[in-house]
């Protein structure tokens, strides 16, 4: 087992990059510091850092270990506050991301139920795209993440199919494709789009429909973090957005629909994406329980 008061001389020197910063930040002396890192070096048998004009880069090992030394400091100081939680008569707190189509499908209505049965859970929803999300899953800012699945299996994350979804061309009603017929690819390349920020994904798939029908790609106008902001910006009538399916009730509110397009642009599948770990976690549990039921519920309406 690596010592954490190792890793953490290590992670300072790591931020740092000098002996004297990160030594001021830990109110210890240099020569204190170095020892510590060359008896991390010594349990480990390989070198962490290189001395450079830049300072003490890490090595190849070096930055292996920052990242998992990471994630060790941010899971103990989230089990210290779960059980500090938990001895008050708390549960704790549930971070969870999420993509733009569980902000308004599925995930409000889990989080009412767990805030109903479990008053003393607290849930930070955190939203945003998969490009933007995972990354946080993998740093462990996150604890699970609700989006698209359909991204390259990696050995510390594991995947939950839960729904299938499909993305459609939506316009608010005053748009003038909706006052046409039957809306041709040649008019959706000459739109004016809006989508998430960042969503390298969305822009990619977007690229691949147009160049196979020979036309460049649209682009997005304008960007945002927020499905309510996207949506306000259709519903000025000026914008086109793609979007999945299961967001349509909501936009309807807001005077936007689908598009009468010839076909349909892709369907990818969805659900949960959490760390593995070696124990189950019954915060992260209990969530994915929750949402487990709920899809039941919807698909048993036919509502999903």
């Amino acid at each position: 087992m690596l010592n954490s008061k190792l890793l953490t001389c290590f992670l300072a020197v790591v931020t740092h990059r000098t002996l004297t910063a990160a030594a001021d930040e830990l109110c210890i002396t240099q020569p204190a510091l170095s020892k510590s890192l060359r008896k991390l070096e010594e349990q480990l048998g390989v070198p962490l850092f290189k001395r450079t004009a830049a300072g003490m880069v890490p090595t190849a090992y070096g930055a292996t270990l920052a990242h998992r030394a990471r994630l060790i400091q941010l899971e103990s100081q989230r089990a210290h506050d779960e059980i500090l939680s938990m001895k008050d008569g708390g549960v704790g707190m549930l971070n969870v991301g999420a993509g733009p189509l569980w902000s308004v499908h599925l995930l409000p209505d889990v989080v009412a139920e767990l805030a109903q049965t479990h008053p003393s859970l607290r849930v930070r929803v955190v939203p945003g795209v998969l490009s933007t999300l995972l990354p946080q899953l993998l740093r462990g800012e996150l604890d699970i993440i609700c989006a698209a699945l359909d991204f390259p299996d990696h050995d510390d994350i594991e995947k939950e199919y839960l729904i299938d979804s499909s993305h459609v061309f939506l316009a608010h009603r005053s748009h003038p494709l909706h006052q046409a017929g039957e809306v041709s690819d040649v008019e959706l390349s000459r739109c004016r789009f809006v989508g998430p920020h960042n969503d390298y994904a969305v822009l990619e798939r977007m690229k691949r429909y147009f160049a196979l029908r020979g036309l460049d790609t649209p682009g997005f106008a304008a960007e945002a973090d927020s499905l309510e902001i996207l949506l306000s910006l259709v519903a000025t009538g000026q914008f086109v957005a793609t979007q999945s399916h299961q967001v349509l009730p909501h936009a309807r509110k807001l005077g936007i629909d689908v598009l009468p397009t010839a076909q349909g642009i892709w369907r990818f599948r969805g659900g949960l994406a959490r760390r593995r770990h070696p124990v189950a976690l019954p915060l992260i549990d209990l969530f994915g329980d929750c949402m487990r039921r709920h899809v039941a519920a919807r698909e048993s309406s036919g509502g999903l």
